[in-house]
């Protein structure tokens, strides 16, 4: 595959996304995109200017090497895993935490070549796109729109009517139920996510591409394109990330919205804006 663009942009002074590739723009032969998830500690432990943003680099440099490995997608999360556990270990053995202490954690999806064909595992809500060797559009993994969080845009949206308007004060009220939430991560009856817990080998998502013409890798700040926004469907999400300087167009289009927006009254969302990833890839001929 043939890297045809690859862009991150904090919404913020930290950027909590983060994104990789193996081998060089013109032969990539993994590729994996992060999505840091917002903390609500009410202040930061693990240096990095985030819990999060710590656990994304941690994680990025980790996959640098085991990516690398030519070891089932499963066994390479596993090892991922275990080096992040005892990465927290270290990190956090004279710290006093408090009980309530909300972990990091992060989104996850990486795509990896064996041979000919390409395997993908997914872990969160990132988005994984792409385009069958036969050119029919395949949606392997989109961000679901769930409940909760059209609930907690909605009561977002009426703190902000009524002067509350920072987001730290906006997570601070909502603490409770982000809290409930998150206790549903890696279980039965919740979600995947990446943290430095065993549990998160769990419950990935493992997904056989075979022979793709074209991927795209994007966090839900990007796919607000999609499915807050309205302006591409998947497929011209696709299409637009492949053209030239085709992801920094999406983005730039997605900035445009959220500054026309910045109460989130015509996109009812919790934040003004997101941190945004995306990587396009295209097979080489």
């Amino acid at each position: 595959m043939r890297l045809v663009g690859a862009v991150t942009q904090g919404s913020g002074a930290i950027n909590e996304d983060g994104l990789g590739y193996l081998g060089n723009a013109e032969d990539v032969s993994a590729a994996w995109i992060f999505d840091g998830v917002t903390g609500i500690n009410g202040q930061n432990f693990l240096g990095g200017g985030s819990d999060a943003a710590w656990l994304v680099a941690k994680a990025h440099d980790h996959l640098k090497a085991l990516a690398s490995l030519d070891l089932p997608l499963r066994e390479i999360l596993s090892k991922l895993v275990q080096t992040l556990i005892a990465d927290f270990k270290t990190a956090t053995k004279d710290l006093d935490l408090p009980e309530d202490y909300d972990p990091p954690a992060a989104c996850l999806t990486i795509v990896k070549r064996y041979r000919e064909t390409w395997q993908a595992l997914r872990l969160g809500d990132s988005c994984l796109l792409a385009r069958g060797g036969d050119g029919a559009h395949l949606s392997v993994a989109a961000s679901p729109n769930n409940a909760f969080d059209h609930w907690l845009s909605a009561e977002a949206l009426k703190r902000r009517d009524a002067g509350m308007l920072d987001v730290k004060e906006l997570l601070a009220e909502f603490r409770p139920q982000l809290m409930q939430g998150r206790k549903l991560r890696n279980s039965p009856s919740g979600y995947g996510i990446l943290e430095a817990s065993p549990s998160a080998t769990e419950f990935a998502e493992y997904f056989d591409l075979g022979t793709p013409r074209e991927i795209l890798l994007c966090t839900d700040g990007y796919f607000r394109a999609v499915d807050y926004y309205g302006l591409h469907s998947e497929q011209s999400l696709l299409e637009a990330s492949l053209a030239s300087g085709g992801v920094d167009s999406v983005l730039d289009s997605i900035h445009s919205v959220e500054a026309s927006d910045p109460a989130c009254v015509k996109y009812l969302r919790f934040k003004p804006a997101d941190d945004a990833t995306a990587v396009a890839l295209r097979k080489r001929v």
